[in-house]
């Protein structure tokens, strides 16, 4: 027996679209290094990709030298700005850690496949004067995807959020 206790507006049918064919998303593929080890660590990562990350987190998250920025950023993440634009934007769709102490960024790779690599990484701030930092260690999730083919091919971070969860409210 099938009972509708509710009506709604909603007219429409459940089936999916014709032509519809549901599909499981492609299989991960680990990423090897050049000796065809696979990755696991962060410490095995290609020098150049430890590069984009380090320039990544020094200028965007920074908030400085913004120009030297744009070759690490990803086409999903410079949609709607040029080289200039992002170079002088107020607002950039990249979450901001001012005062980073660039020296003392901690690496943790949580899986590297061919399609996307994903860090947590653990930022604090440069001490000031009293030797004091002002705003709280914060580890966030970068995320790297491949651009071009061939030899042509770089790794450019294409994510980038805090790993942080609000705390829940007693009662």
């Amino acid at each position: 027996m099938v009972a509708k206790l509710a009506g709604g507006s909603d007219r429409r049918a459940n089936n999916p679209d014709p032509g519809f064919k549901a599909a499981l998303p492609p299989k991960q593929v680990q990423l090897k290094n050049a000796q065809g080890v696979p990755i696991r660590k962060f410490a095995q990562l290609d020098p150049a990709m430890k590069s984009t990350i380090r320039t990544f987190l020094g200028t965007a998250v920074a908030r400085e030298h913004l120009d030297k920025s744009w070759g690490t950023i990803a086409p999903s993440m410079r949609r709607g700005y040029t080289a200039k634009k992002w170079a002088t934007a107020d607002a950039l769709p990249v979450v901001p850690y001012l005062n980073l102490d660039i020296n003392k960024v901690q690496y943790y790779l949580d899986y590297a496949s061919t399609k996307e690599i994903l860090l947590e990484v653990g930022l604090s701030v440069r001490e000031d004067i009293k030797g004091e930092a002002r705003t709280r260690p914060t580890a966030f999730q970068l995320g790297l995807s491949p651009v071009g083919k061939g030899p042509q091919k770089r790794w450019l971070v294409s994510y980038w959020m805090p790993r942080w969860t609000p705390p829940l409210p007693i009662n």
